[in-house]
This record gives structure tokens, sequence and C-alpha cells, in this order.
């Protein structure tokens, strides 16, 4: 099944949303505590198949004033926005995930991975 349908302009997206994601970080995400999640998203219907919006999260893992843990949160859903799919490709400490923001390429890459793979779910869950 081919679920992207334009490469260039999806790997274009996902580097903007990155900078962007890199930007809230650099402003808003302390070493501890917790924290509005920081996001961002961007239409997705013409980059891969059966695919709404995704929006790219950082948010932390508890409410504890105490805690360090923070993750990186990809979610995707439908046209509709009906149903939708999530996972994380990251989880660790605020520095951390601020060296991994910088890491363009790696990030991109799982990224990609992490959306195709919640697409492909999602279509196969619409489907049955």
């Amino acid at each position: 099944m081919q679920t992207v349908l334009n490469e260039q302009k999806l790997q274009q997206a996902i580097g903007t949303a990155l900078h962007e994601l890199a930007e809230h970080a650099r402003k808003g995400l302390p070493d501890t505590g917790t924290f509005p999640p920081l996001s961002t998203r961007f239409a997705c219907g013409a980059l891969i198949q059966g695919m709404g919006d995704v929006e790219l999260r950082l948010a932390p893992v508890s409410g504890d004033a105490g805690k360090q843990e923070r993750f990186l949160e990809v979610r995707v859903s439908t046209p509709d926005g009906g149903s939708h799919s999530s996972t994380w490709v990251f989880y660790g400490k605020s520095p951390a995930l601020r060296e991994m923001l910088k890491n363009e390429a790696l990030l991109k890459a799982k990224l990609r991975a992490a959306l195709v793979a919640e697409a492909e779910s999602l279509l196969r869950n619409e489907l049955a």
C-alpha cells in the first residue's frame, strides 16, 4: 500500500514543524517541573493517504513539579478528525530533548517513520 503521496513535501512539512517546535522548546521548556504542552500542527491530507492533521507535541510526563521526564509525541488524525493515533518518539529529560531537537536528520527520520506507521494503523482500523 502506498501511504506517502508526496515525499518531498512531507519532508518539508516535518522540517518546518520541527523548527517551530524547537523554537517553542527554546522559549518554554524548563529543565524540571510542569509546563503547558508545546505543540505545532500541519495538514497532511495531500502528503499521506487518508490523513488529516498531524500534531507534534512536547509535554511533561506527569504533573509532579519535581519530575524531569518529557516526551515528544506524534499524533495523526483522519481527515474528518474523528479518529486519531499517536506514539512517542522521545522520552527523557529536557537537556536530552533539546539535544534531540538539534539532530534534525535523525528526528525527521523518526517522525516520518512514526507518521507512516500511525497512518497505516488508522487506515487498517478505518477499513475494518
